[in-house]
């Protein structure tokens, strides 16, 4: 009798988080850009209450609505930082908090 695939493969994990030791952060903003302090190497998820524009960079105050990505209000995307990289944002409208959270 010939194996099947699923029995000389495992399933793949494909919605694997780590949250052990990972605290969540925040950039509150409004029309002006701000930024994160300088982040750990890592795959992050970020979320924001307000549809925002932003950007991941060693310098990531000068985000804006045209350089920036936009992230719609309550949705979350999952995003690699690099060492010492910060995450940036701006509003598009009124004040709000983009809010982020290393993964793995």
């Amino acid at each position: 009798m010939a194996e099947s695939f699923h029995m000389r493969h495992p399933q793949f994990v494909s919605d694997l988080i780590d949250l052990e030791g990972y605290a969540q952060g925040s950039v509150s903003s409004a029309t002006n850009a701000a930024q994160s302090a300088a982040l750990n190497e890592g795959v992050y998820d970020l979320w924001c209450d307000q549809d925002s524009y932003i950007k991941i960079a060693t310098t990531a105050s000068d985000v804006t609505s045209s350089t920036g990505y936009l992230l719609r209000a309550n949705n979350t995307i999952t995003c690699v930082v690099r060492t010492n990289s910060k995450i940036g944002a701006i509003m598009s409208a009124t004040a709000g908090t983009l809010k982020y959270h290393q993964v793995g």
